[in-house]
């Protein structure tokens, strides 16, 4: 139990996406003991920081909330109910929420980082390509496109990043759980429409835009998330069969993010139409006419 804390709070401190896939199935034999693993990993956390000499307030507090809390919650639905849907959307607001707190308390220290971080990068540049001036444009070019991201998204790219971890963490859960997750079920309430089209007039205005498309962001992995369960619905059984497929699409679909657009877009019509309550009429309908 000890290691399994230790070691998630490790990872966890190096990557937290990675660290609540981690502890999520890894630590649930430990659930019984919850208090001490906790414990446990909170502790393993503030010593590696302090004994690394990195301590930092905005990195404890994404891993004790992003990791910790989320984990521990994530354990306490599950093991009861094992309703993976209200579990996955619950967390991912409770993190949506924690991204908005993060940026008002935290927002100076985080943009200090991220320019330290990038100057940094900038200087590793200059050293590397000054004796190609064209490449060393470029990529300091990348670079400050890169910072611009960060410092406008940040806090859609924390939510984005815990959404997808506790979405794959639960499909692999759910292969060693009792109950296993219907991903192909997979239907989120239709009250995000309305969340959706909130989003959208704030980014019509140029005073709020960035609110707006940070709010976009955010629900993109959960209309994704839909896109992905309807098309296991459709084709989960032809994959089955042909896992190299399978691999090609999921490369596919990282490196090109017009795929994750179609997907993401086909989620949201879902949420309106439920393709799959027609695909079910259609088949009652001819067995009926059978």
């Amino acid at each position: 139990m000890i290691s399994v804390a230790v070691l998630s709070a490790l990872i966890a401190l190096f990557s937290p996406f990675w660290g609540l896939i981690f502890i999520i199935n890894f630590g649930y034999k430990y659930q019984n003991q919850k208090i001490v693993f906790y414990c446990v990993f909170a502790g393993s956390i503030i010593f590696l920081m302090i004994f690394g000499k990195f301590f930092d307030i905005v990195t404890l507090f994404d891993i004790l909330i992003g990791v910790g809390i989320s984990s521990a919650y994530y354990f306490r639905n599950i093991l009861k109910k094992y309703d993976f849907k209200r579990t996955i959307l619950i967390i991912s607001f409770a993190n949506i929420g924690y991204a908005i707190v993060r940026h008002l308390v935290f927002g100076k220290i985080l943009l200090r980082n991220l320019n330290e971080v990038f100057q940094q990068y900038a200087e590793l540049i200059k050293s590397n390509f000054q004796e190609n001036s064209e490449q060393f444009f470029l990529a300091l070019e990348i670079t400050e496109k890169a910072k611009l991201l960060m410092i406008n998204y940040y806090p859609a790219i924390w939510a984005i990043t815990i959404i997808f971890a506790i979405y794959l963490a639960s499909i692999f859960f759910s292969k060693k759980a009792m109950k296993k997750w219907e991903h192909k079920k997979v239907r989120l309430p239709f009250f995000l429409v309305y969340i959706l089209i909130a989003t959208l007039i704030f980014v019509i205005f140029p005073n709020t835009r960035k609110i707006g498309m940070n709010g976009l962001l955010m629900l993109t992995p959960l209309f994704l998330i839909q896109g992905i369960s309807l098309l296991d619905f459709y084709t989960g059984n032809f994959f089955k069969k042909h896992r190299i497929f399978l691999i090609f699409f999921i490369l596919s679909v990282i490196l090109n993010y017009y795929l994750i657009i179609l997907l993401a877009f086909t989620g949201l019509l879902d949420t309106w139409f439920n393709f799959r309550k027609i695909e079910i009429s259609e088949d009652l309908n001819e067995s009926n006419l059978s």
